[in-house]
C-alpha cells in the first residue's frame, strides 16, 4: 500500500479529510458522592445526587434543589 490513504475506489482523499482526527479525550473528572460540599455560582451547597445522564447533578443550597451540569461543579 502507498503512502496515503486512498478512497476506497482508489482516488486521493480531499485536503479536508488528508489530516487525521484526534479522538476528543473523555473527561474523567471528580466523582462526586452524596453529601459532598459543592461550589456552584459562588454558592455553597451539598452533592445531592447524580441525575444518571453523565452530565447534570442536583444539588441543594438553602432548602432548595438545583439540577446543574456537573462540569459547573468545583
Amino acid at each position: 500500500m502507498s503512502g496515503r490513504s486512498r478512497l476506497l475506489g482508489g482516488a486521493p482523499r480531499k485536503a479536508s479529510q488528508r489530516r487525521g482526527r484526534r479522538a476528543v479525550p473523555s473527561q474523567a473528572g471528580r466523582v462526586w458522592r452524596a453529601g459532598d460540599p459543592v461550589r456552584w455560582r459562588d454558592r455553597a451547597g451539598v452533592f445531592s445526587r447524580d441525575v444518571g445522564d453523565g452530565e447534570h447533578a442536583e444539588i441543594k443550597i438553602a432548602d432548595r434543589i438545583y439540577r446543574v451540569r456537573t462540569a459547573d461543579l468545583s
